[in-house]
C-alpha cells in the first residue's frame, strides 16, 4: 500500500486504480481506503485526480465514487480529530461530474 500511495501521489494512474482494487476486507475498511483516497486527492489536487479519471476506464471509475464519498464522510479530512461529514458533490465538484457521466 505505501508504494501505491507514493506511486499516487506522483499522479501514476495503475496506482491509482491499484489502490481503488486493493483487498481491504470490506465493511469499515472501506471507509479507511477512501480516506486514504480523499488525501491523495487533496495533496496532487482535485484537478489532476479529475484527469486521471477521465483517463479510466468507465468500468474501472465505478467504485471511487462510494470510496471517496464515505473517505470525506467518516474521515478526518482537516485532522480536527472529529468525523468531517463532507460531501462528495461540493467537496470534490468536478470528479462528482465525471463520476456522474
Amino acid at each position: 500500500m505505501e508504494n501505491l500511495i507514493y506511486q499516487a501521489l506522483k499522479k501514476e494512474k495503475s496506482a491509482i486504480i491499484e489502490i481503488k482494487n486493493f483487498p481491504n476486507g470490506g465493511a469499515a475498511s472501506s471507509y479507511d481506503l477512501g480516506y486514504v483516497l480523499t488525501q491523495i486527492i487533496y495533496r496532487i489536487g482535485e484537478k489532476d485526480f479529475a484527469n486521471i479519471l477521465r483517463e479510466i476506464p468507465k468500468s474501472e471509475r465505478n467504485e471511487f465514487e462510494g470510496l471517496i464519498a464515505v473517505g470525506l464522510e467518516y474521515g478526518d479530512n482537516d485532522y480536527d480529530g472529529k468525523m468531517d461529514n463532507k460531501k462528495m458533490g461540493s467537496e470534490f465538484p468536478k470528479l462528482t461530474e465525471i463520476l456522474n457521466e
